[in-house]
């Protein structure tokens, strides 16, 4: 369809103006991130126009349980193949079981089998320890096979988390340094991009996850920490532990609901930083306040 020039001067003057927008923002989180001793990356993008702005936006980060997003995604593929069913019981075997954060090791040995639905919903919104090591016992090659070709490489799933923070406890540095189990913030808005127009998932596996997301009630003090009361943010956090005073991953991603129906994919991750959970968390909640307010 060939445009009027009145139609091509206003597709000029909005490039412009997101232009504009994209240098501005990107001076302000490079301000924030000054405040931490570690490196920030963050990225944001408009689902419904693509355009993106992006702090060290290519680089690699731990993404800690942020992997349960593509794990999540990759069970709900199952499903939509008629290899799995959400309402199907799985075993939770003893070597799946993790103390730590997971409601399901809470009911375990007493409920030795959970449904799928419930599985992933526990994985995602409460950040589940004993239901990731599961799946990842189910179908790790494949996650990893699936994440990559949906995501061109920008986000990596390769080991169990309980492997990730066994390696990370013995070499912390070596760590930060293996590209495995990393994601690149513009690779992680893409993914969520891709999941949100519906390009990845079914109808209903899409719907399902975008609630699950939503009900996250891990660290509300990230992305959603400085956003107007009432903001919906559909996302999934990660952290590391500290080590030798370091937290090797502090991450928060998701996709902010703006006025107006449209929705941003923010991205942010922070690693190798000795600054307080309180600061790191901070500097997360600022840069997604400043794309909330460059974007809306």
């Amino acid at each position: 369809m060939k445009l009027t020039r009145r139609q091509s001067l206003w597709i000029l003057a909005g490039n412009a103006a997101a232009a504009a927008a994209s240098e501005s923002l990107q001076d302000v989180w490079q301000r924030i991130a000054r405040e931490t001793d570690g490196t920030v990356g963050a990225a944001a993008l408009d689902i419904g126009s693509s355009h993106i702005v992006s702090l060290n936006g290519d680089d690699r980060f731990p993404m800690a349980s942020v992997c349960k997003l593509p794990i999540a995604m990759h069970m709900l593929a199952l499903v939509d193949e008629g290899k799995l069913a959400r309402d199907q019981d799985i075993e939770v075997l003893p070597q799946d079981v993790v103390r730590s954060v997971s409601p399901i090791a809470e009911r375990w040995p007493a409920e030795r089998r959970f449904r799928v639905d419930e599985m992933i919903e526990l994985m995602v919104a409460r950040s589940d320890n004993t239901a990731v090591e599961t799946f990842f016992r189910m179908e790790g090659p494949a996650i990893g096979a699936r994440v990559r070709s949906w995501t061109a490489g920008g986000v990596r799933v390769d080991r169990p988390e309980s492997q990730c923070n066994r390696d990370r406890r013995a070499n912390l540095q070596q760590f930060l340094k293996d590209p495995r189990d990393t994601g690149t913030p513009a690779g992680t808005v893409q993914l969520l991009a891709r999941l949100f127009r519906g390009e990845l998932l079914s109808a209903p596996s899409t719907a399902r996850l975008i609630e699950i997301l939503k009900a996250t009630t891990t660290f509300p003090t990230r992305l959603k920490g400085l956003l107007p009361s009432g903001t919906v943010v559909a996302h999934k956090t990660g952290s590391s532990g500290v080590d030798d005073g370091m937290a090797a991953a502090t991450n928060d991603s998701g996709v902010i609901f703006l006025p107006g129906g449209r929705q941003l994919a923010v991205s942010v991750y922070i690693k190798a930083s000795t600054k307080s959970d309180e600061v790191r968390d901070s500097i997360i909640a600022r840069i997604s306040r400043a794309a909330f307010d460059a974007y809306r």
